[in-house]
């Protein structure tokens, strides 16, 4: 099915709705939500049972597409988050082959979109501060370059998402940085508004914070996000978040049970001509539809 241009293509992240024994099984309960549906797989998350991935070939992975186009269900993006930035240099490159074989696959998942975070210099991805250290910065590059080189030979897309705490890639101006290095088109970014959002949370004009940023703080911080990362989105990752009560960001909430402007959002979009898949995360099951029908009206 092909969107008008007037309307959002919104699908979901499948690990959202549990764990399943098979494609099919995963392909039957998404589409009881809606159908045609993007997902964004992440196989072996969704799927334990499924071959781990050193043993993916094309046959493999063509018949688990197969399954989900059956009950009209494919994949926007394909998750492989890694740590690019591993501090254990065996560790990082094996994380970074694991990335490569799911570039290598995309014509078979049917999706050209292979899609992960930033990391940081811990083996868990906690924070760090040598994280925010320039050699670190550094590292990153050259892991993109690897993974950006890797999409072109294979006619695929890399997409990287930044987050604000704990991972490298955590502001709007390191963002920036990256994309201006790497300008091919077979880079791209996944772009969660909520992950973005500092750990105080959106701030006022004047430097202060509030529960409830205002709507003239939320437009400011929309509109700088998107005017810096313009065409280069490729996927909106889409959820909520509030301030908890040590004044930290708790980023983890359904759509819509947050502070955060998703009508701001939607209009924003629109008026830059940016119709990209945007994925439902942390979705609420027993309230799937009814938050569908809420962001289909903005």
């Amino acid at each position: 099915m092909k969107y008008p241009k007037t309307m959002f293509n919104i699908g979901f992240r499948a690990h959202d709705f549990g764990s399943f024994n098979s494609a099919s099984e995963l392909a039957n309960v998404v589409s009881e939500v809606k159908s045609p549906a993007v997902i964004q797989l992440a196989l072996n998350k969704v799927i334990p049972s499924a071959r781990k991935w050193t043993q993916w070939d094309e046959e493999y992975i063509s018949s688990i597409r197969d399954d989900l186009a059956a009950k009209g269900v494919s994949a926007a993006v394909i998750g492989c988050y890694i740590n690019p930035v591993h501090p254990d240099k065996d560790e990082r490159e094996q994380q970074l082959q694991r990335f490569k074989r799911s570039l290598e696959l995309n014509k078979a998942f049917g999706c050209k979109v292979v899609g992960t975070e930033t990391g940081s210099w811990t083996p868990k991805i906690t924070y760090s501060p040598e994280t925010y250290e320039e050699k670190v910065f550094e590292t990153l590059l050259n892991s993109i370059d690897f993974m950006l080189n890797q999409a072109i030979k294979n006619d695929a897309i890399c997409a990287i998402e930044p987050v604000a705490f704990p991972h490298t890639m955590c502001t709007v101006e390191r963002t920036v940085r990256v994309l201006d290095k790497f300008q091919d088109e077979h880079l791209k970014l996944i772009f969660d508004p909520i992950n973005l959002v500092p750990r105080l949370g959106i701030p006022e004009l004047d430097g202060s914070y509030r529960a409830i940023p205002s709507q003239e703080a939320q437009l400011n911080y929309i509109t700088t996000c998107l005017d810096a990362f313009k065409e280069r989105l490729c996927i909106i990752h889409c959820k909520d978040y509030i301030l908890n009560e040590d004044g930290l960001k708790k980023g983890d909430l359904p759509v819509t049970t947050g502070v955060f402007r998703w009508d701001l959002f939607f209009k924003e979009l629109r008026k830059r001509n940016l119709y990209v898949p945007i994925l439902l995360e942390n979705h609420n099951p027993k309230t799937l539809k009814e938050t569908l029908a809420t962001l289909n009206k903005f």
